[in-house]
């Protein structure tokens, strides 16, 4: 009875865009992950909305995995985590400090290497697992090799504060040349025997995100964070020689929306702002409901191709705030579905093409995907 209530006053609407979401094949990139790194625990990171993907529906998707920790950035995304599945969460940035109070922290992790957190962390007289952030070169975030002493005498003094793991970050695993992944591992390496040196037994050590994951062979480290590799793309260069080891990898994510216009123009006719295109035929313009708001770069314009059954469309200047336009043919129609971001890495609209039309990355033009879009799962 409840169900035809809500359907009654709550009736489901289509949307004009979606993104679907491919739950197999998020689960075997993880698998694939974990296969390249055998002895290792997995840590997804999930922050940002999960890369674009959408934070609710990724954690959906994982939640019957056995992965220790999923990792995350923010309050605000704690508590979708913690709605929706029961693995534990890592904080992966520090917080004010009156929010730390606001998790469960029997259920939550937090990253942390500043001193006056671990204080306020140890004034809340709760137990609490910390993963101590070292700063091995990226000068970002982390504790300072020479300020390591004294936040380690700190933490003697507050027995309540367990030091679970240590970690830190690559700043150029996806480099292709001169790398700096041996400088960083050792720094790792010596303030990691500093803290054991002061009696702390860490479980967790990693350093590794995604580009690291296809280029550490060491046992050392029994823990890595995908990042980018987790939604299926490749972090490493094709001219890398670790880069096949990512070639199993697939895009879990594909973008399509709807012909809302199919407009018929002339030769000295213009489509969109500022006569930016002229044809020099007859042609037919199909607009749809997806722009610069919805995270079409502006920068693609005129670069970019979305597909309708088997084939390709140009688009044509300039993408608009809430729509583009393309050049079409007879076979399309006002209604029809278009695939604007393929999750074939090598198709014409794949999120690569986006990203190299629109002179920026894959991880901007995933994470810059309009949160109001809805996501399914398929």
């Amino acid at each position: 009875m409840l169900w035809f209530l809500r359907a009654l006053f709550s009736p489901s609407v289509k949307p004009m865009n979606i993104i679907r979401l491919r739950k197999k094949v998020l689960l075997q990139n993880l698998e694939y992950l974990q296969s390249i790194q055998p002895e290792a625990a997995i840590f997804p990171v999930l922050k940002s909305n999960a890369y674009g993907h959408g934070l609710k529906q990724v954690v959906r998707m994982l939640r019957n995995t056995d992965v220790p920790y999923i990792a995350i950035d923010s309050y605000p995304e704690y508590v979708v985590v913690k709605k929706h599945c029961r693995i534990p969460i890592l904080i992966l940035w520090e917080t004010l400090l009156e929010n730390y109070s606001k998790f469960d922290h029997k259920k939550t992790t937090f990253c942390v290497y500043n001193i006056w957190t671990i204080r306020h962390l140890w004034r809340l007289g709760k137990e609490t697992k910390i993963h101590l952030f070292f700063n091995t070169g990226m000068n970002r975030e982390g504790v300072q090799e020479d300020e390591l002493p004294g936040l380690i005498k700190e933490l003697q003094s507050h027995p309540n504060l367990i030091v679970e793991w240590v970690m830190s970050h690559f700043f150029d695993a996806d480099e292709l040349y001169e790398s700096t992944l041996p400088d960083q591992v050792s720094r790792f390496k010596r303030m990691y025997y500093k803290v054991l040196d002061a009696w702390f037994t860490p479980e967790w050590r990693h350093l590794g995100n995604s580009a690291a994951m296809f280029k550490i062979n060491d046992e050392f480290f029994n823990a890595y964070r995908p990042w980018i590799a987790l939604y299926g793309y490749n972090p490493l260069h094709s001219d890398d020689p670790s880069y096949k080891r990512g070639s199993n990898l697939l895009p879990v994510l594909s973008v399509t929306s709807r012909v809302i216009s199919l407009q018929t123009i002339r030769p000295g006719e213009w489509v969109s702002y500022h006569h930016e295109y002229r044809p020099s035929d007859k042609e037919t313009v199909a607009t749809i409901p997806f722009g610069y708001a919805e995270w079409l770069p502006r920068s693609a314009s005129g670069k970019i191709f979305m597909k309708h059954r088997k084939t390709f469309f140009r688009q044509v200047w300039l993408i608009c705030m809430n729509l583009s336009s393309y050049i079409v043919d007879t076979s399309v129609h006002i209604g029809d579905e278009v695939e604007i971001i393929s999750d074939n890495p090598r198709a014409k609209n794949s999120m690569a093409s986006l990203a190299e039309a629109g002179w920026t990355i894959v991880y901007e033009t995933l994470v810059k995907l309009d949160r109001g879009i809805r996501r399914e799962i398929i």
